[in-house]
């Protein structure tokens, strides 16, 4: 009897606090949308910047540290701030080290699970998926080029490229494995009608990881310096993400001439880096789960093709002849993907979740009344938020082009829908100019970076 009634003071007790932590928890990220937290540095307002910065170190340190670190070091990059970029990326990059390491020695937090189950996937720790992880490594890789550190920026390129081998060999059986785990609670097959929408924005990519623009990114790096063998490998392999695309063809072409000696004199490669846009952000939908006290309407994230926007080339003329990027990146598309094969996942513990939640609020109707099941009621409505965290900081795509030029120091004009700039630029025999433009509300933001040239 004395443990009943131990319990049930329990239980009264989470009944007394729950509207005030419900209140608080609403100001904070399990109850808040991630998409409106991220308008602030998404969309900064001007003289905000220190502020944001501010913010996003203090979320840094934080339950989702690593995504509002990942928002922090791209735009540190965009301030100019490089070397605080590298700072804040070196921190997202252990991260994903601890992370992984701990993943070994234990399947998942008890804890954090136990939250979720109760409160929503908000309550799981953020972990970053590869396309972004991806993206972090050739960002930090261009911080070190923009400091002239060749070696750091070859260390962060290998770096992305293994971890888009270790993603592959990993992803068929994480993805049948989580199709049999679900099979296993639900019949999958009536849930694909409320994906199809989803399923079209991830149709645009060949998997959810691999990202072309940071093989050719990485194939212009070997290239410069006489690299020729790991060129064509990554020259290759965004080749095969865009099979039809007769410009990587024609690098595959020259850098294959290359190793058999056959090298231009007299000019060099201006190439562009184009971020366009911004990726879109998970939206909310509806998803009737069925458990055994009946059918539950829960709250689900997904992508819509009508949310994103249209790609557009940037137009670059330089010493008389004008070339355009092209896209290697979806990432919209790609965020869809890595969401798409999370669904089944998710299903589980909505399940999971929509039961407890069905049981929580019975045992409080039984045993407080009408005011414990008008609780529990208010609770389940609250808690009642899908998982829309992602990295907004992204572009909608990432974009690529080249042009051999005369040597010399060049003017480069550069054109877009989303404004204009220009830049001067040196251009040496057989090296490597790289413009980085981003494109963000409405206006181009260019940067030289530092030639390379000459073996590493």
């Amino acid at each position: 009897m004395e443990a009943g009634r131990g319990w049930e003071s329990k239980t009264l007790c989470l009944m007394l606090v729950l509207p005030f932590w419900l209140a608080g928890c609403a100001m904070g990220s399990l109850f808040q949308p991630y998409p409106s937290q991220a308008q602030s540095w998404v969309h900064p307002a001007p003289g905000r910047n220190a502020s944001i910065v501010q913010h996003l170190e203090r979320a840094g340190k934080g339950r989702d540290g690593v995504l509002y670190l990942q928002e922090l070091g791209l735009l540190q990059q965009r301030l100019g701030n490089d070397a605080a970029s590298r700072t804040v990326f070196a921190d997202v990059i252990n991260h994903y080290e601890h992370t992984d390491a701990q993943a070994l020695i234990r399947v998942t937090g008890l804890a954090s699970q136990t939250g979720a189950l109760l409160i929503n996937d908000n309550a799981l720790p953020y972990r970053a998926p590869d396309y972004e992880r991806i993206f972090t490594y050739s960002y930090q890789a261009l911080n070190y080029w923009a400091a002239g550190d060749v070696t750091g920026t070859a260390v962060e390129l290998r770096r992305a490229a293994q971890a888009q081998r270790m993603a592959e060999q990993r992803r068929e059986k994480e993805l049948a494995k989580a199709d049999e785990d679900a099979a296993s609670v639900l019949d999958l097959s009536q849930y694909q009608g409320y994906f199809e929408g989803l399923d079209l924005a991830a149709g645009a990519v060949k998997s959810s990881f691999q990202n072309a623009w940071t093989f050719y990114l990485s194939a212009l790096f070997w290239e410069a310096h006489g690299e020729y063998n790991d060129a064509l490998v990554d020259y290759k392999k965004a080749l095969e993400l865009h099979p039809r695309a007769d410009w990587l063809k024609a690098d595959v072409q020259r850098v294959s001439r290359a190793l058999d000696g056959h090298r231009e004199q007299g000019t060099g490669t201006v190439a562009v880096l184009y971020e366009q846009g911004e990726v879109p952000a998970r939206q909310e939908v509806s998803l009737p789960i069925p458990t055994p006290h009946g059918l539950f309407l829960v709250a689900f994230p997904s992508y819509s093709v009508m949310s994103r926007s249209a790609p557009r080339p940037l137009t670059f003329e330089i010493g008389g002849q004008t070339a355009q990027t092209r896209v290697l990146a979806d990432v919209g598309a790609l965020a869809a993907r890595n969401l798409r094969e999370q669904a089944p996942g998710m299903l589980i513990r909505q399940v999971l979740r929509a039961t407890g939640k069905y049981n929580l609020q019975k045992k409080a109707n039984d045993d407080f009344g009408s005011a414990g099941a008008f609780l529990t009621q208010l609770f389940n409505l609250i808690s009642e938020q899908a998982d829309r965290r992602s990295w907004l900081g992204l572009p909608a795509y990432a974009q690529a082009g080249r042009i051999s030029v005369p040597v010399g120091e060049q003017r480069v004009l550069l054109s877009s829908p989303g404004g204009d700039a220009s830049v001067t630029v040196p251009v040496v025999e057989r090296g490597l100019t790289l413009i980085h433009v981003t494109e963000r509300a409405g206006r181009l933001v260019a940067r030289v970076l530092p030639v390379q040239e000459g073996p590493l």
